[in-house]
């Protein structure tokens, strides 16, 4: 019984002594000599305590000066006085060694948080925002760790997770929303620490807040994603370019990328490693939009205050992306603020807009409603084209969307978006074109690792050419419409393992082309081209494991099916021929209504690799392959009014593209720098392009006009960019080649001979630097800087006649020459409001575009005695006074 009662009280006492509290602790006089660390190592070994702390900031001085017993923190206090810390219990048992001017910022207890480091050492922040007053979760809020800029949002339940890697023994997180108090939390790391952190409240705001763009991406996404070809451009970025007459141009934006180019100044569209125009595909809030440009590429169709991101795809994307070999640009709306009305807007010299946003039930559903008009008339008059002089044009748009949310697992999307443009040529012609699309998107979630999206989405495009000639006027137009079907899921087995899968339909209704005369005795040519019916559909499933830490693998399948229906005629044609410049009609077959006509199918794998070398390192490496089945035709450098869609059939086969890339990804300081080298080689098969001389628009035959082929691109791209800092911004440089060849045994089909030539989109070098400078909160600065090789263009290299007849220009092999080089700076200033914290808030922009007057050329023209007149777009310097507002 003694021997119980004597081992009892011994395992008391232990329990005691280990169980006590560390602040309790005491230092005595014997202690001194003894290194701090090493003394700190003993404390955490005998009470089970962890004191975090930088190494290079303490060094291993001896203890000094304890001449009498005292409380181990107190001492700690005086010890630490001279290397400017301070320690903060943050925990029971953790203590946290911090600079002063760190502490300080946060004096609550709730300030601090301690997480607990996965096994792999990443560090996995895990919360839910929630509103104080409504007790409700907060959709949307902002979370970002402020040393590298980057974080996420919350879901329907007000929920997010982060995850990340650092060397740092703690990190800095904000959590924002509009219209309630920014608070910022001290977040450290241990193993004594929580695995979820505590529900964050915010508090509404007295005063309306400065809007705060955050990154919904993970941290180091540049290093740490598995993808290649991925572009990211948060619309803030965008806005900080200089304009054109004061209006912000996402397509602008998206050609400072490496990869991104166009043909010209101000050109329509966006060309993406050495692809055509209609080799993109543009989605905005998951609905096709078809030409992305407003008067010909002055302006982009896309309204900037309420779009939330851009993302461009160029190579190695998810699975559930198809439909275009070159590249798929998903813009994102944002939607309305849920618990305040607000207007934004701004007034330029050729352009309005005005957009209105606020709750329909407050935090739980909102609309934004968005308009632009123009008034641009008096600016074509000072453009160095006589045409354009004597022309006049108009474009406007209207985007809007609403959001609901059902409960806290569902939630629905309407968007809608019409846009309208008309150019008057000289009188003589008028162009009108337009967009219209409208897209519902239901998001559900099964659990917290699984979630879906179903969208449903109609796009059309329509165009229209009035000739009013008093001899020969008659009107053309052409258009698409599309519905289009994606149902996708989401599943998160683990932090290692995610799968994505889905299917998609898109059903296009197309309209080749359709021409009727205005006078009664027009010598034009009626014709109306049979409506072209198309079905796609797809299903595909993406896998991403991280195999190791460093190793990582996303790999995809997807299998697209492609069906022609009728009605009408199909033709043959004959390229077997000697005395015609152009292939002769053959047999035809006459499809009866939705007969079908053709079906096409392939499989489209894609895979990708990541290997990390070190934390900030990593090498990629991706193939990818997709197919297209209907084409953009065009015989012009830059997309116009009048290029119209075919459909795939039995006298046009689908592209195929297959691309390949390999990237070194390095970010420095905290992920403060990103740079990137990514190489990558395409191949695409039955490219499009016209026989020599060949008139593609106003004619029935326009798909035996049109040869296939195939087409080569590859090069090498870098960027540089500084992410954070008064004075941030990106160079990107990209060198390339695109190639085309068109070999056949008919000699009509065969371009220079069968040998390889470059497109109209091969320009070797490209470069572009962007930056911007904030001086302070009030005044900010900006520059561009754009270079780029010379187009190729075909030009006369001998003319005759005979007995008298009119000259006859005979002209060198397909884009044997090129224009002269490109390039241009343009500057903008930005002088805001000097009170940004009122509930008005506004802003003057002063842009100068082409500041030192380069006469960049864009096309060069040849009269019929090989005289050669050269156009330019903006052969000026052109300054812009823009004002922006919002309250």
């Amino acid at each position: 019984m003694k021997r119980l009662i004597l081992s009892v009280c011994f395992f008391l006492y232990l329990g005691t002594l280990y169980s006590q509290d560390f602040k309790s602790v005491y230092i005595n006089p014997s202690d001194n000599g003894i290194g701090i660390k090493d003394y700190l190592s003993k404390i955490e070994q005998d009470y089970d305590v962890d004191f975090i702390y930088d190494d290079s900031r303490i060094g291993n001085f001896g203890i000094n000066g304890v001449v009498f017993r005292r409380k181990l923190l107190d001492y700690l206090d005086i010890y630490f006085e001279a290397f400017e810390l301070k320690v903060v219990v943050v925990k029971s048992n953790v203590a946290l060694i911090l600079p002063k001017n760190v502490a300080n910022q946060f004096n609550s207890k709730t300030d601090y948080f301690v997480v607990k480091p996965a096994p792999s050492g990443r560090i996995n922040l895990i919360g839910e925002i929630y509103d104080t007053d409504l007790n409700e979760p907060l959709i949307g809020a902002q979370v970002v760790v402020e040393s590298i800029n980057a974080g996420g949002v919350t879901n329907l339940q007000g929920e997010f997770s982060i995850s990340y890697e650092t060397n740092e023994v703690y990190s800095v997180v904000r959590t924002q929303y509009k219209g309630f108090d920014t608070i910022l939390q001290l977040i450290t790391f241990s193993e004594y620490g929580d695995e979820k952190m505590p529900r964050t409240l915010l508090y509404p705001s007295v005063t309306k807040l400065e809007d705060v763009i955050i990154r919904a991406q993970s941290i180091d996404k540049n290093v740490s994603g598995k993808l290649t070809g991925i572009e990211n451009l948060g619309i803030e970025s965008i806005k900080s370019l200089p304009t054109f007459m004061g209006e912000v141009d996402l397509i602008n934006g998206l050609t400072t990328l490496p990869g991104v180019s166009t043909v010209g100044e101000l050109a329509s569209g966006f060309n993406v490693r050495g692809g055509n125009l209609g080799q993109n595909l543009i989605r905005q809030d998951g609905a096709i939009i078809y030409n992305p440009s407003h008067l010909f590429g002055f302006y982009s169709a896309f309204n900037p205050d309420i779009v939330d991101d851009v993302t461009l795809i160029k190579g190695g994307g998810n699975a559930r992306y198809g439909s275009r070999v070159s590249s798929t640009m998903d813009v994102t709306l944002r939607s309305g603020e849920t618990r305040d009305y607000h207007a934004t807007g701004g007034l330029g010299i050729v352009s309005s807009r005005l957009t209105l946003e606020g709750p329909l039930v407050k935090n739980k559903s909102s609309f934004i409603l968005g308009g632009r008009i123009s008034y641009a008339d008096w600016a074509l008059g000072i453009t160095k084209d006589l045409k354009l002089t004597q022309s006049s044009a108009d474009f406007g748009d209207v985007t809007a969307k609403l959001f609901q949310m059902i409960n806290e697992n569902n939630f629905i999307s309407l968007s809608a978006y019409s846009s309208f443009d008309s150019f008057s040529l000289a009188s003589d012609s008028l162009f009108t074109w337009g967009n219209k699309s409208l897209a519902l998107k239901w998001g559900h979630n099964f659990s917290a690792n699984t979630g879906s999206q179903l969208t449903l989405a109609v796009s059309a495009y329509n165009s229209e050419l009035q000739n009013k000639d008093a001899i020969e006027g008659f009107t053309y137009e052409n258009g698409i419409t599309s519905t289009n079907l994606i149902y996708n899921v989401d599943s998160k087995f683990s932090d290692d393992k995610q799968i994505n899968f889905g299917v998609e339909a898109n059903y296009s209704q197309i309209n080749p082309g359709e021409s009727q005369n205005i006078i009664e005795r027009s010598n034009v040519l009626e014709f109306d081209i049979d409506e072209h019916k198309a079905l796609e559909t797809a299903a595909f499933v993406q896998y991403n494991w991280d195999i190791t830490p460093k190793f990582a693998v996303s790999a995809g399948l997807r299998y697209s099916q492609f069906y022609r229906f009728g009605k009408g005629l199909v033709y043959d044609y004959n390229y077997n021929i000697v005395d015609s410049q152009f292939p002769e009609r053959g047999d035809s077959i006459n499809y009866d209504t939705n007969e079908l006509i053709d079906f096409k199918h392939g499989l489209e794998p894609r895979v990708s690799f990541r290997y990390k070398l070190d934390i900030s390192t990593s090498l990629k490496a991706s193939y990818y392959r997709t197919y297209q089945y209907i084409h953009l035709i065009s015989n012009t450098t830059s997309s116009s009014p009048l290029d119209y869609w075919l459909s795939g059939g039995p006298n046009l086969e689908p592209q195929r593209g297959d691309q390949f890339s390999l990237g070194v990804f390095k970010n420095l300081k905290d992920n403060k720098y990103e740079l990137s080298v990514e190489g990558y080689y395409k191949d695409v098969k039955n490219t499009i392009d016209y026989i020599e001389g060949a008139e593609v628009k106003l004619s029935e035959s326009i798909e035996g006009n049109l040869i296939q082929g195939n087409g080569i691109s590859y090069g090498i791209e870098f960027l540089a960019r500084k992410n954070t800092g008064a004075l941030n911004g990106w160079l990107s440089y990209t060198y390339s080649r695109s190639l085309l060849r068109f070999n056949s045994d008919f000699d009509i089909l065969t371009v220079n001979q069968g040998d390889l030539y470059p497109s109209q989109y091969d320009q070797p070098h490209n470069l572009s630097v962007v930056m911007n400078y904030a001086a302070n909160e009030i005044l900010s600065f900006s520059a561009n800087f754009s270079y780029s090789t010379g187009r190729p263009i075909t030009v006369p290299i001998s003319k005759y006649s005979y007995n008298g007849f009119p000259t006859v220009n005979s002209y060198s092999q397909r884009n044997e020459f090129r224009v002269p080089d490109y390039h241009r700076l343009d500057l903008s200033v930005t002088l805001k409001g000097e009170h940004p914290e009122k509930r008005f808030q506004g802003e003057w922009v002063l842009s100068i575009f082409n500041v030192y007057g380069r006469n960049n050329v864009f096309a060069v023209a040849f009269d019929e005695f090989g005289r050669a007149s050269k156009v330019s777009i903006v052969g000026n310097m052109f300054p812009s006074l823009s004002y922006n507002f919002k309250f």
